[in-house]
């Protein structure tokens, strides 16, 4: 478990209004790193240890890329609409400074935390090529075969996007045991089973639900951060559910994601929603 700490220093008073040069740079941050999206298909929470031992400072950041590599993102309070930790005392918000890359620091504590980050809706416009391929990698291939069919498949996709990630940590086997929690997100995956009780070539089953509700359908995919070219892409049953092997240990990433047609809206035609759970495989 973890608790929010003091930031480098910085309490958690009400801070003084930032200098207009710097909000500048975090609206111009912000412009380049919608546009960075495009390129970026996965969000992460990326602690720098996912097994702490009980006290010990864990730095938290916020990236963006493929496989497990990519760049980091400043804490901005207004790019998201939820950053949690939850552990033995509840559920509580990610408190840090406005601007702060790594994006928190935070105490660990007795037993399992869980760190959830869902962000506010964005836009990106992707051309053609780079929306075909990415239905077709993220397993809605159903979607191209309709663009085909009302002639846009050399259309560009003006989307909105929404990133809902999740990450377990374990300092302790005593404690709280909250790897099943779900948070309320819109697209959001959840173990069924501890994953730190697991060893290699384990099975590990998932439920992914959206809006609430378990979705059949969905391609899960899940690999880890070692070897991310060894995917495993399992479909959801009927209960929402996929059950992945754990071949190796690692930092493991589960991700699914679901994309739907936007009608009348003046901006985009798509809405996604990019959903991961993250964990150190023992």
């Amino acid at each position: 478990m973890l608790k929010t700490m003091k930031l480098r220093g910085y309490s958690t008073r009400k801070q003084p209004k930032m200098p207009q040069m710097r909000i500048l740079f975090l609206q111009l941050m912000a412009g380049l790193l919608t546009a960075a999206a495009a390129n970026a298909h996965d969000f992460w929470i990326d602690p720098d240890t996912y097994t702490p031992a009980e006290g010990e400072q864990v730095v938290i950041e916020l990236r963006e890329g493929e496989f497990l590599k990519g760049d980091t993102l400043p804490y901005i309070d207004g790019w998201f609409a939820d950053f949690t930790v939850v552990d033995g005392d509840g559920r509580n918000p990610v408190s840090s400074m406005t601007g702060n890359d790594p994006a928190a620091t935070l105490s660990a504590t007795r037993g399992q935390t869980l760190l959830g980050y869902k962000s506010i809706r964005a836009f990106v416009e992707l051309d053609a090529a780079k929306f075909n391929a990415y239905l077709e990698d993220e397993g809605i291939e159903f979607l191209r075969e309709e663009r085909r069919a009302l002639g846009e498949d050399n259309a560009p996709a003006p989307e909105y996007f929404v990133r809902c990630a999740k990450a377990l940590l374990q300092s302790t086997t005593e404690g709280a045991r909250i790897y099943d929690t779900w948070l309320g997100y819109t697209l959001e995956i959840t173990p069924l089973s501890d994953p730190y009780q697991t060893g290699q070539g384990d099975d590990l089953e998932f439920e992914v639900r959206f809006r609430n509700k378990p979705v059949e359908g969905l391609l899960v995919q899940a690999f880890t951060q070692e070897n991310p070219q060894a995917i495993q892409k399992v479909r959801t049953d009927k209960q929402g559910r996929a059950t992945i092997t754990l071949t190796e240990t690692g930092t493991w990433m589960v991700k699914a994601t679901n994309i739907q047609r936007i009608i009348g809206d003046p901006k985009a035609r798509w809405q996604s929603w990019w959903a991961n759970y993250l964990f150190r495989a023992p």
